[in-house]
């Protein structure tokens, strides 16, 4: 019952203080659950107010990656590094000085790109470590970003299969942050003959989409888009109940890491009729791949990304029946695999 009582409590078991006076670094690693195999989570370089402010971050996406290795089918728990960009005096230095540390927990932690990590921190990283899930350019065939994007899509039809909308011509799907989640999310569903809708702070991000078929969006307004499909693919907290009073869509699709401000705000979009696809569950696409790959070097995941869509349907099936929120149901849910595992295993 280890898991499911740390699961319950949100504790972890390790977090580490990372810190590196030369280059700047200062970063936190926080390893939620290590019972069940390797801890996954990617890195995120992000300019925050103060460290209580990025670990609290690092805790809370650490225990979300748990849960999406549960009910992703994946053998391991969850994990994740911050990295305080506002400190960082020599970049690359600081990312080899990364790398060691992450090289010293001998395997115990796989990592991956998050919001702020680039290609040159990749490289910096290489240098000093090789535990590592998903990076293309280490022998997968495609980013990270890409693979989030393609069990998205499998979640959000399932989502709109619920409800009953089957021609995606007769979709509007309202992206917020066009990077390499949100653009190749986009990329898909123009592909499916849906109109997109989509905004990002960055001048260059918004062109690129812009020229695939995106119709642009002033950021301020994205929320508030009339759509079908709301999909946040820039940073968490942005459901608050502020964005929320100002929605009129029918499905709020948690792309981005810990969409919500809080978890009782799936319960305020229910109330508001509108249904939300838990983000652990909808965004694993990265973590079956690179976990996969890492394990066996297969580079076709598409099969096993389409569970995404199957335990998307099972959350909302069981939320009308139960008449509870797909956010209760989704950490019910973990918690009954793991409790199944444990009975296998015993």
């Amino acid at each position: 019952m280890e898991l499911l009582s740390s699961m319950a409590r949100g504790g972890h078991d390790r977090v580490l203080a990372i810190a590196d006076a030369a280059s700047g670094l200062r970063a936190w690693i926080a390893l939620h659950h290590l019972g069940r195999g390797p801890a996954y989570g990617g890195i995120r370089v992000w300019n925050y107010r103060t460290e209580a402010d990025a670990l609290s971050d690092a805790l809370r996406l650490a225990r979300a990656m748990t849960f999406k290795c549960v009910l992703a089918g994946v053998q391991g728990g969850g994990g994740k590094t911050v990295v305080l960009a506002n400190h960082l005096l020599n970049r690359p230095a600081a990312m080899e000085a990364l790398g060691r540390e992450i090289e010293n927990l001998g395997g115990a932690y796989l990592t991956g790109p998050d919001a702020g990590f680039t290609e040159e921190d990749r490289v910096a990283l290489m240098r000093a470590t090789q535990h590592m899930a998903h990076f293309q350019g280490s022998g997968q065939r495609r980013s990270a970003g890409e693979a989030t994007a393609e069990g998205a899509e499998w979640g959000i039809r399932a989502a709109l299969n619920h409800l009953g909308c089957t021609d995606m011509s007769q979709i509007t799907i309202a992206i917020q942050g066009l990077g390499s989640v949100g653009g190749a999310l986009a990329h898909r569903f123009l592909k499916l003959g849906a109109r997109v809708l989509g905004s990002d702070i960055q001048e260059s991000a918004a062109q690129s989409a812009a020229k695939m078929g995106v119709e642009l969006v002033d950021p301020s307004e994205i929320f508030a888009v009339p759509c079908d499909v709301l999909a946040p693919c820039a940073l968490g907290g942005t459901v608050h109940d502020l964005s929320i009073s100002r929605m009129q869509t029918r499905v709020v699709a948690g792309v981005a890491n810990n969409v919500l401000g809080h978890d009782q705000q799936a319960e305020l979009l229910r109330e508001h009729g509108i249904l939300f696809l838990p983000d652990f569950v909808l965004n694993a696409g990265a973590l079956i791949e690179g976990s996969g790959y890492a394990r066996t070097g297969r580079e076709d995941w598409s099969q096993e990304l389409q569970g995404i869509g199957r335990t998307i349907s099972e959350i909302l099936l069981r939320s009308d029946a139960e008449d509870l929120s797909t956010m209760e149901v989704a950490v019910q849910l973990a918690q009954e695999r793991v409790l199944a595992e444990q009975k296998t295993q015993a």
